[in-house]
């Protein structure tokens, strides 16, 4: 197990070492209060890691949340009666 593992890790590292040698021209990335210059595999390879990342917290709120049985209202329409639609 820990074999493939390291296989697997492996080819993302050679993964990641391709993605930023074969797109090394650069961008310009406008964030309205300021302008970054970076090479378009770095620029890849932050949004691939940051994407992950937001991904994982998501993921991880959902099994907390799953396990502390709060439930979150997904519409109106679930509500329990109010008491004058029981009175009738």
């Amino acid at each position: 197990m820990r074999g493939l593992k390291a296989v697997i890790a492996l080819f993302f590292v050679l993964a990641g070492i391709f993605l930023g040698a074969l797109n090394q021209q650069l961008i310009e990335i406008d964030l309205l209060f300021a302008v970054y210059h970076a090479p378009l595999g770095r620029t890849l390879i932050i949004c691939l890691l940051m994407g992950s990342l937001v991904g994982g917290a998501l993921a991880s709120l959902s099994i907390y949340l799953k396990r502390k049985k709060i439930k979150l209202p997904a519409n109106q329409s679930q509500e329990k009666p109010s008491a004058e639609a029981e009175a009738k």
